[in-house]
């Protein structure tokens, strides 16, 4: 079978969560099937990592195609959409080039199925002649109206503006889809009581075992670092480590003064530097490896206000059998209950006890550690989880009636092969 698979990112390196789900789709689905992956890409860089994730395809029938798109060129797109009375999001991820691309791969190679990753990418996936599925990860018009419910006038008419707009959209695609997926039960939820007549599925997202896995903690002592991590110039995880420096922090120190608090991630911006000035708060940005810094941790936390859909920074956590503190939000796309692997607290008092009460108790904190490690082994691995998305694309196939046909894969889009890809 021939699958197009269209993507917002290139899937390339696993670094972030919506590039880590899209990655393990991609070399699950690669192993027996024909696969195209049609990327953006918002640097030159970006098209190196494409050029490195077909080299790791190397041996399947698959290949990978990314198309330049600026980030000042989307942004300009998404400001002009709102004269236009489109979504910015659709706006903002929308290239000529790309569509022309997959327009010329679909002349030349027939596609069974095309997946588009994020609603964003319907428009891609709805012209190539196929059966679609239509992966939102997440409602995104529901994130859109947490942003707006948390912010002030503009950024707040913006946000919800955005918010009635994509949710149209993801209405009109959910419909035109063979099946709509998400990451939860609660996402599912959300979906079918807000766009009635549409199918919806959840995949849920798994965690590489063999590379978050448990590891010796630092020698000559017990750590008294809590760690949080996540890509730093993304909302959420912005307000959440300013809400844990201000709201929460101060209450761990002053019950454990040698506590410290780091926060691990790519692109910091201002609001989250200045908390450096905090006693006992480090920023370290970007790193290659965050697994040293999580087998470091005493204490794991996602102080989240806004979270939709898989917490991947809990799962991998937990994978480490670290214990971990989350709110409700960040919950409530785990799977499991308070106790297996972390605990709940949305109160600011209330949270930071459940962190000091894990500081002071190193052996209920390795065997809550010890409890999250096992449920992701039961039930967060890849390949289970990856083999529901590849039964749907099946059925989906299974819908069309016209006979396959076979041909021979075109050329690669690059300007020079990679040693070891395949052409």
């Amino acid at each position: 079978m021939h699958i197009m698979y269209v993507v917002q990112r290139v899937p390339y390196p696993p670094n972030r969560g919506d590039k880590l789900a899209a990655y393990h789709a991609v070399r699950h689905l690669a192993r027996r099937h024909r696969l195209t992956v049609a990327a953006l890409a918002e640097a030159p860089e970006e098209l190196r990592h494409a050029q490195a994730l077909e080299a790791e395809l190397a041996g399947t029938q698959s290949r990978v195609v990314a198309v330049l798109h600026p980030h000042r060129v989307a942004r300009t797109q998404a400001l002009m959409a709102l004269a236009s009375g489109e979504s910015l999001s659709v706006a903002y991820y929308r290239s000529a080039a790309l569509q022309a691309e997959i327009r010329r791969l679909t002349h030349v190679a027939r596609v069974d199925v095309a997946v588009a990753f994020s609603s964003s990418m319907g428009p891609y996936v709805m012209g190539v002649g196929a059966p679609v599925i239509a992966d939102f990860v997440d409602l995104d018009s529901c994130k859109w109206e947490l942003y707006a419910a948390h912010r002030a006038w503009p950024h707040s008419w913006l946000y919800a503006t955005e918010a009635r707009r994509l949710r149209e959209y993801e209405r009109r695609l959910s419909r035109l889809a063979h099946c709509t997926l998400v990451r939860t039960e609660s996402e599912r939820e959300d979906c079918e009581r807000l766009i009635p007549g549409a199918r919806f599925d959840v995949l849920a997202n798994g965690v590489d075992l063999d590379y978050f896995r448990p590891r010796p903690g630092p020698a000559g002592g017990r750590s008294r670092d809590i760690v949080f991590t996540g890509v730093m110039d993304y909302f959420p995880n912005v307000q959440a480590v300013e809400h844990f420096c201000v709201r929460i922090f101060p209450r761990v120190r002053a019950a454990v003064p040698d506590a410290s608090f780091t926060v691990v991630g790519a692109r910091p911006g201002r609001r989250v530097r200045v908390l450096a000035g905090h006693p006992g708060v480090r920023v370290i940005g970007q790193v290659p490896d965050v697994r040293p810094y999580l087998a470091d941790a005493a204490v794991v936390v996602a102080p989240l206000v806004i979270a939709r859909g898989v917490q991947n920074k809990v799962l991998e956590a937990m994978a480490m059998a670290r214990p971990v503190v989350v709110t409700s939000a960040a919950a409530r796309g785990v799977g499991t209950a308070s106790g297996r692997g972390f605990l709940v607290a949305d109160n600011p008092a209330e949270f930071a006890a459940r962190v000091v009460g894990l500081l002071r108790d190193p052996v209920a904190a390795s065997e809550l550690g010890a409890r999250g490690r096992q449920f992701v082994e039961q039930t967060c691995v890849w390949d289970e989880r990856l083999q529901h998305l590849e039964a749907l694309v099946e059925e989906a196939r299974a819908t069309r009636a016209a006979p396959r046909v076979v041909v021979e894969r075109p050329p690669s889009v690059f300007h020079a092969p990679v040693a070891g890809a395949t052409t």
